[in-house]
């Protein structure tokens, strides 16, 4: 500590001797300068003097109070945000909850069952021909900025459905993207069958997510 003080006496020593001269030689002179000007020159600089440090003194009071203004002004706008993310916090972790709970149901309904085996079955319940199921399905890795990734891989099922009309078509495609498991009908190629386009055969993919853990599909 004494040695920090040491310093700032140097500095302020240095500083002094820098403005007045060693022994304060150069505030002698300008006081001996001052007293030969005639009265009107002392006054003009009295007068000047009062001036600028009334004029420092104002430019330091300005700046000061600016800096408070900025600074309430920060302190504000910090308080705005907390509060807003106060606000918002409620909302978030209910959105958090249905996400887990959407997660949740996913792995619960997706471990362990035969994808192929569920939409081969919806389509009998509809009483739709669906064949050319692949052995084993597609899957591959979801995006990294997918919320899901990490937790699930993506599967992809390629099938078609035979001699089928666009109402039956459009009821499997609702029944599909209804289930639980959140499957989305990805792709669709219509082939007519006759030139009256009443029935047709349809290569049809199904996207869905299996948790990163399940092997077997």
């Amino acid at each position: 500590m004494s040695r920090y003080s040491e310093d700032i006496s140097r500095i302020l020593t240095n500083v002094k001797v820098f403005i007045f001269g060693e022994n304060n030689s150069r505030l002698e002179i300008a006081i001996e300068y001052f007293y030969k000007l005639n009265h009107e020159r002392r006054i003009v600089i009295i007068v000047s003097t009062i001036a600028t440090t009334i004029a420092l003194i104002l430019f330091i009071i300005i700046f000061y109070f600016l800096g408070l203004y900025f600074l309430q002004n920060d302190l504000n706008r910090a308080y705005s945000n907390t509060l807003a993310l106060n606000n918002m916090k409620p909302s978030y972790m209910a959105v958090q909850d249905k996400f887990l709970l959407l997660v949740n149901n996913l792995k619960s309904e997706n471990l362990n069952i035969s994808i192929s085996s569920m939409l081969e079955a919806k389509a009998k319940e509809l009483g739709i021909q669906a064949s050319g199921f692949p052995d084993r399905p597609i899957v591959s890795q979801l995006p990294n900025q997918s919320p899901f990734a990490g937790q699930f891989k993506k599967i992809s099922i390629d099938f078609k459905l035979s001699n089928v009309s666009i109402k039956k078509i459009m009821e499997y495609i609702k029944t599909v993207e209804d289930l639980p498991n959140k499957f989305v009908v990805s792709k669709l190629n219509i082939k007519s069958l006759s030139e009256a386009k009443l029935y047709f055969d349809v290569a049809i993919t199904v996207d869905g997510v299996i948790p990163s853990e399940k092997q077997e599909l």
